[in-house]
């Protein structure tokens, strides 16, 4: 690889312009062209600690990376489709696992396999011996309740149901938080709320994935977990169309006293706009039945996919080893601590994570995201062994099971129905596959 002293960065916008961003992103510049790596990430409020490595990149490769950022928790997905549409691929995506199967099923994905198997990470995406997605981060799905209202760690479903009624009669104050509809925030959680109550929603091999969640026991404990769902939302504002950012909101309003969201995400506003509630709220897993156990856990894999249509995509391979290997990869992951955390244990377990001043405050996160890494998982991973779903990684693509929570709680389905209603649009998206 040719070496070079200094190249130029050209920065294409910064967080919290979306739209600006993915006009700028189709346009293009005109220096691009093989030696111009296009970069598309939703980690713009994480810009500083991307832009060192980026310059670092720069100094040592002759490539020039042009990198179109969007707000953290965004999706880059309206940037990627007009930038595809305008014939100027981005050559590397940051995204999470699901959509990067979903990507290399289409044929759009090239190889990343010596920056994730040379550097010892997670293999997610890995299709006859070669990676095709290089994590970066994982972010459990988690929960935050007010210590100060709640008597004590609800846990199980009959007493966040029981709690979520007292603290909602007595405090005037809505007591849970029930997102439903086409969000990420819905489907996660309402996924969740099923792996809690351990129903099978899928099984099979990859290239053979049954849908199950209406079968048998697994059609019970569905049942049982949206007549849950259905009981505590009387006790939530109208979460319709609910993402991330509402939950956390509501939080600090003073709406809701508790919610399901994804790490320490809502910490990281609130100790912004809120620092006087902070101590007030205390972590938390989802609910579960009694005398359950928690053993599958969803967290959010992300990290960087190289895309196979673009003008770059050697150098955005090299890239996304260098990345990966930065002595900077830490800082990117504690520029949101709580909410981003490595991708192996051995870097959770580093002095770096340990010695975090914003971890230390949170100690109790810190333990829960420890003492149950174990669980952690990806919907993608759910054929028989952790092997990786395509009907998973589509369904979650559509948000499928917010909406199913959608058609219950506003359309006014039964239980009933919604488990039908969800195991027929799953028939229906392998039917596209």
């Amino acid at each position: 690889m040719e070496r070079k002293q200094f190249t130029r960065r050209r920065f294409i916008g910064t967080a919290g312009t979306t739209a600006t961003l993915g006009i700028a992103g189709c346009l293009g510049g005109g220096d691009s062209g093989e030696n111009t790596i296009r970069y598309l990430s939703d980690r713009g409020d994480s810009s500083d600690v991307v832009d060192d490595i980026i310059e670092e990149f720069e100094n040592e490769f002759d490539y020039t990376v042009e990198v179109t950022y969007t707000s953290r928790g965004t999706s880059t997905d309206e940037e990627l489709q007009q930038m595809l549409a305008a014939g100027n691929p981005p050559d590397l995506v940051f995204d999470t696992s699901a959509d990067a199967y979903r990507y290399q099923q289409n044929g759009s994905l090239a190889t990343v396999t010596s920056a994730v198997q040379d550097v010892g990470l997670p293999d997610p995406v890995n299709i006859d011996g070669e990676s095709y997605f290089a994590p970066t981060m994982v972010e459990p799905l988690m929960g935050w309740y007010r210590n100060d209202l709640y008597e004590e760690n609800p846990t199980n479903f009959e007493t966040w149901l029981s709690e979520a009624q007292r603290v909602s009669e007595e405090e005037d104050m809505n007591g849970y938080v029930v997102p439903t509809g086409q969000t990420n925030n819905a489907d996660t959680s309402t996924t969740q709320y099923l792996w809690q109550n351990d129903v099978e929603i899928y099984s099979g091999p990859s290239d053979d994935i049954q849908i199950t969640i209406d079968q048998g026991e697994n059609r019970e404990r569905a049942v049982e977990t949206y007549q849950w769902l259905q009981s505590i939302n009387e006790y939530a504002p109208n979460g319709s169309g609910w993402e991330w950012g509402d939950g956390t909101q509501a939080l600090q309003q003073g709406n809701a006293a508790a919610l399901m969201s994804v790490g320490g995400l809502p910490i990281l506003s609130i100790r912004q706009n809120r620092p006087d509630l902070v101590d007030n709220l205390s972590p938390t897993g989802f609910p579960i039945p009694q005398g359950g156990s928690q053993d599958t856990w969803w967290a959010y894999m992300e990290g960087h996919v190289v895309r196979n249509d673009g003008e770059a995509t050697e150098g955005a391979q090299e890239f996304t080893r260098f990345f990966s290997e930065s002595e900077r990869f830490l800082d990117f992951v504690l520029s949101a601590p709580l909410f981003q955390w490595p991708p192996t244990e051995e870097l959770m377990n580093s002095d770096q994570m340990t010695e975090n001043e914003v971890l230390a405050e949170h100690q109790e996160a810190v333990d829960l995201v420890r003492d149950n890494w174990d669980a952690f998982t990806t919907v993608l991973a759910t054929g028989d062994e952790e092997a990786p779903n395509l009907t998973a990684a589509n369904a979650y693509s559509g948000q499928l099971f917010g909406q199913s929570a959608e058609q219950m709680l506003v359309g006014s389905q039964s239980p009933e129905e919604t488990v039908d209603w969800v195991a027929a649009e799953l028939r229906g998206l392998q039917e596209e596959e």
